[in-house]
């Protein structure tokens, strides 16, 4: 479960750093690109970046070797529809995953202040913090759009199997991980997501299915709070 744990808590920095970036009252241009370090939920360290590059990256993190997450700030603009919008962006890196997140967050260019919420752009890779998956063939995973008709609503299964209960686990996580992900911005529909989970070549363990009902009571207690338009259905095949 420490896949989906390390998700929400970097969305909750994420979170966090908007609020102190927008609050600044300091020159823009002197905190345009900054480097907030986390270990766990408590900051450890604020850099100003001097160079907003990868190199600039690693020296840092090389200075504060027990962060276990960053986010780095740049203030950007972009033309839409012939107007300008002027943002913050947020690129976040954590040690449990294997993707950092992208933000945004709209602000007005003459005040700075914040128009709007906090948006999500992307997914990208790690190329940060060590993150290692399970040293097993990835489960297979394939997704079906079901035959359930409900206005403003899409069901959808997956069906994902591993002979390997440590990678089954694991990629159940990351489909979890990805299609909250996926449906950040499209807060006017309602997701169903059925997971129809397969142990091949053998019966699950007690261990495995203490640890699967662990992941269900998190998506339910904290995922599907902080994503209040998507429900899970666990389907494990016996």
């Amino acid at each position: 479960m420490d896949y989906l744990k390390s998700a929400l808590e970097l969305k909750q920095l994420i979170r966090k750093v908007n609020h102190l970036q927008t609050q600044k009252e300091t020159s823009v241009l002197a905190h345009r690109n900054s480097m907030f370090l986390f270990s766990g939920s408590h900051l450890i360290a604020e850099q100003v970046m001097a160079e907003f590059t990868n190199e600039f990256v690693q020296k840092t993190l090389a200075v504060y070797p027990n962060a276990t997450s960053f986010v780095m700030t740049d203030l950007a603009a972009t033309k839409v529809k012939e107007k300008t919008l002027t943002y913050w962006l947020y690129k976040g890196y954590h040690t449990g995953l294997e993707k950092g997140m992208v933000y945004y967050q709209p602000i007005d260019e003459q005040s700075l202040n914040k128009i709007g919420r906090l948006q999500y752009s992307n997914l990208e890779d790690n190329i940060f913090l060590k993150h290692s998956a399970p040293d097993f063939e990835e489960s297979s995973a394939n997704a079906m759009e079901t035959e359930e008709q409900i206005e403003g609503s899409k069901s959808i299964v997956f069906f994902i199997g591993n002979m390997d209960e440590t990678r089954l686990l694991y990629d159940i996580q990351r489909v979890i991980f990805d299609t909250l992900n996926n449906v950040q911005n499209h807060k006017n529909l309602n997701f169903r997501f059925i997971l129809n989970i397969t142990r091949f070549g053998g019966k699950t363990t007690t261990e495995f299915l203490a640890q699967l009902k662990d992941i269900e009571h998190f998506v339910k207690k904290e995922l599907e709070r902080e994503y209040p338009n998507v429900r899970y259905v666990f389907d494990l095949e016996k």
